[in-house]
């Protein structure tokens, strides 16, 4: 199913069609867009828009003024997407084009949602707002949802299904630097099914530690009554725990708080950094240490504590590349989850990461946490069985790739497979190594290539065993190889791309723009997944 997008011709006018054009892209499961996930995201190469209109910025690996300068003098909507994070990931219920739209139009007032682009890109959609051309229409009624059919699966994003933890297990030993785990969930009964280069939607909570500490400086019990983002009146802890985000605080947040501070240099210096962190002092920093900063702006009702916890951010899903195929693993998904926890100066207290810390410390076997599927587009094997393949996945960037050769193996496929992977040490960052190794010993995999950047003095990077094997790389694309590339996009992917149109220059004798023409045309076909985040 795709996403229906209204032609310029529909008897709407343009608000009205974007705001048509988001809603769509929700209740149809965003099913046409590709998804960016936290280990390892979901394919953005593809744009949303239609054929006839391009989309130049729409490239997670180019920096936010790059993007906003190539939208110039293009429509208000146009100018709002390219501020997004490019990623399509869909954790804001839309993909980029059609939040921008729906923004532009006034159908959807909150800025927040674009989870990737975080407090950069929610800044500069406030600056912008803050100059809207004048020209504007009026917002579109509401139309009614369809009703719900038969054939629709019963869990979904807005109704996640309560899935069992299976296992939850080391990837990395523990003399790493990293700490990697697997997940496995049940899906049995659910109805949910998958296909590989999908994510996985999970909705975690807040570590207890982070609640508590943040009700301690607020001298609040955790009973006050708060409203979620939903309209639920529920207590303080509870909205804590799974409402809203706590490891970094909002400018709405910061703006109410310096309401409540006793002090001027305090009240000033929160609002100044509600408007603009220019020496990115929230860097890292989540509410409890913002409270810590600022002592004299507490609550003294409790009316007061519910107020100012109703301005945090909503605490939204997360999107994951799942790490199985359901040909090989009936009932099952899985995760390559890499965990996120650091240090802020001298405190011995460490930051975690919300989901990462909440699927591996906090859950184990047994514990059922809302789960959804999150289709991809254009992101998984070829469909034709016989087309070789081509994965560049360093990290939990493997995540999808171990799906897809477990897809490969599952039903035979007889295309060659090659795997770049690469991490810190071989020793302790070879994730799934057994597993690489066997489908290296069967045939199922058939060239390898490894980049462990700390094995040696000269650190060694995947788009470095990319170059050196770029003529037999080449000869692999001109046979009618795909390309996948999971991972980080402003760094990782984007060294790949770089270093994918400099084999395709020197093994393709090709000038700069031709082989910027022939990976447009991967792209275009098919040939080019990419899944960055």
């Amino acid at each position: 199913m795709s996403i229906p997008i209204l032609p310029e011709s529909a008897p709407f006018s343009a608000p009205q069609r974007a705001w048509l054009n988001g809603f769509f892209a929700g209740i149809f499961g965003l099913e046409n867009a590709p998804a960016a996930a936290t280990a390892g995201g979901e394919n953005s190469s593809a744009p949303v828009a239609g054929e006839d209109e391009e989309f130049p910025w729409h490239d997670p690996a180019l920096a936010l003024d790059e993007r906003l300068e190539m939208a110039q003098n293009k429509p208000f909507s146009r100018v709002l997407m390219a501020a997004m994070a490019q990623l399509d990931c869909g954790s804001c219920g839309y993909v980029c084009q059609t939040y921008a739209e729906a923004i532009a139009s006034g159908a959807d007032s909150d800025i927040s949602k674009c989870t990737p682009g975080g407090r950069e890109t929610k800044n500069k959609l406030k600056e912008l707002l803050a100059n809207k051309p004048a020209s504007t229409e009026p917002l579109p009624a509401t139309p009614k949802s369809p009703e719900k059919t038969s054939d629709e699966p019963l869990y979904s994003r807005e109704n996640p299904f309560p899935a069992p933890i299976l296992e939850v297990r080391a990837l990395t030993r523990k003399d790493s630097q990293k700490d990697v785990r697997f997940v496995s969930f049940g899906l049995k009964n659910s109805g949910l099914e998958y296909k590989v280069g999908d994510a996985l939607g999970i909705y975690p909570k807040n570590c207890g530690e982070l609640v508590e500490g943040v009700l301690e400086q607020l001298q609040a019990s955790g009973d006050e009554p708060v409203q979620t983002p939903e309209g639920r009146v529920v207590p303080a802890r509870v909205a804590l725990e799974s409402a809203y985000v706590l490891n970094r605080p909002s400018e709405e947040f910061l703006e109410a708080l310096s309401g409540l501070a006793a002090r001027d240099d305090e009240r000033a210096r929160l609002l100044e950094l509600a408007q603009f962190d220019a020496e990115n002092f929230l860097e890292g920093r989540d509410v409890w240490d913002v409270l810590g900063e600022f002592p004299s702006a507490r609550p003294t009702k409790a009316s007061h504590v519910g107020f100012l916890l109703s301005k945090l951010a909503p605490l939204r899903s997360r999107l994951y590349s799942i790490s199985s195929s359901l040909k090989m693993h009936p009932d099952e998904v899985h995760l390559t989850v890499g965990v996120v926890r650091y240090g802020l100066g001298g405190s011995e207290r460490l930051r975690k990461g919300v989901a990462s810390t909440f699927l591996c410390e906090r859950c184990v076997a047994g514990d059922k946490v809302g789960v959804f599927v999150h289709p991809s587009h254009g992101f998984g094997v070829p469909q034709n069985a016989d087309a070789p393949l081509i994965m560049v996945g360093p990290g939990t960037g493997i995540a999808p790739f171990r799906a897809f050769l477990e897809e490969r193996a599952a039903t035979g496929a007889s295309g060659k497979n090659w795997l770049f992977f690469g991490d810190q040490r071989r020793e302790t960052d070879f994730l799934y190594r057994e597993e690489i190794e066997n489908y290296l010993q069967n045939g199922v995999l058939n060239k390898l290539d490894l980049a462990f950047s700390r094995d040696q003095s000269e650190k060694v990077y995947v788009q470095h065993k990319m170059l050196e094997n770029g003529a037999q790389l080449y000869d692999w694309l001109e046979n009618g190889g795909h390309f996948t590339v999971c991972g980080d996009a402003s760094r990782m992917a984007k060294d790949v791309d770089a270093a994918l149109h400099k084999i395709i220059e020197t093994h393709g004798a090709k000038s700069p723009d031709a082989a910027r023409e022939y990976v447009a045309n991967l792209s275009k076909t098919g040939r080019y997944g990419r899944d960055v985040y």
